[in-house]
């Protein structure tokens, strides 16, 4: 299954260039205090000066853009929040750094300038680095400010009809089911969930594209309350901890002396960050269960 990112459509280019510009300024004054900002108005090499930079900071800006953009796509933050900050700040504060030294570099060697003589080490670069940190938690804050938007605008609509019930005989069921997260909440639909288990007294949802713990989402519910909207001849509560997906199921065979252990489909037979045993103890069917299950499983 194809997981849907959410793209945020950046609209800053005026917020871009204004800021750029300013940073520009700032940058040239710098490297001449003597002199107040209505006095740079008036010597010619001032704009030479702001437009090189102001060239320098438009391209730094985009980068971080950029990265920002191509992030989004492959780390969303609410898939992993510290993962994501960690590549943020490497990608977008560190390395677009680099960038805006190697750049500047460049300017002060067309220009048969020493770069350390100048003072940039000392004022210019610490400042450039604090600006493209400012940059990269003002797309962060854009990111956010986005997606709580969109969610508050679609809540109630999503939640009456996420939330509807589909009748099938004389017992209701889901066909969707709201999970919330740290960051924001999402809908899933019943049918793309592999197993709902406990671990460490928390109920997990594991969806069919999971292979992972970290991939797996908390759910606030316990078995029995869980187990009374789903469609029973899809999931079976194999045991006190666990429900299973009977697509997810490729066979099974005795286990002990009552129980049966299962095996599922290749795509699903493990998951990482749960250690064998316990992973063992969760696809396997309790001996009170077996014979419920195996008429479950003969269709």
């Amino acid at each position: 299954m194809k997981r849907k990112t959410n793209k945020v459509n950046y609209k800053d280019f005026l917020f871009r260039t204004i800021s750029c510009l300013l940073a520009a300024h700032v940058i040239v004054k710098m490297g001449r205090p003597d002199i107040s900002t209505f006095q740079a108005f008036t010597i010619p090499s001032y704009y030479r000066a702001v437009a090189i930079n102001f060239l320098i900071a438009l391209i730094v800006a985009f980068a971080v853009k950029k990265i920002t953009i191509l992030l989004d796509k492959n780390h969303e933050w609410y898939r992993d929040i510290w993962r994501r900050a960690l590549l943020q700040f490497a990608f977008g504060v560190v390395a677009v750094s680099i960038l805006s030294f190697f750049l500047v570099w460049l300017y002060f060697h067309a220009f048969e300038k020493d770069i350390i003589a100048s003072g940039y080490l000392d004022y210019e670069l610490p400042f450039s680095m604090a600006l493209i940190a400012i940059l990269n938690f003002y797309y962060v804050a854009y990111y956010f400010y986005i997606c709580s938007s969109r969610f508050e605008d679609t809540a109630s609509r999503q939640y009456r009809q996420l939330e509807d019930k589909t009748v099938t005989g004389s017992k209701e069921f889901k066909t969707f089911l709201i999970v919330e997260t740290p960051l924001r909440s999402l809908t899933i639909q019943i049918k793309d969930i592999a197993m709902f288990f406990i671990l460490d007294r928390i109920t997990f949802i594991r969806l069919m594209d999971s292979s992972s713990l970290n991939d797996c989402l908390s759910y606030p519910a316990t078995l029995n309350d869980i187990i009374d909207f789903l469609d029973e001849k899809i999931f079976f509560r194999i045991n006190r901890k666990c429900i299973i997906n009977f697509y997810t199921i490729d066979s099974f065979r005795p286990f002990g002396q009552k129980s049966l252990l299962i095996t599922l489909k290749p795509e699903y037979n493990s998951m990482e960050n749960i250690s064998q045993e316990h992973w063992q103890r969760l696809i396997t069917v309790s001996g009170d269960k077996v014979t419920e299950f195996k008429n479950w499983m003969d269709r």
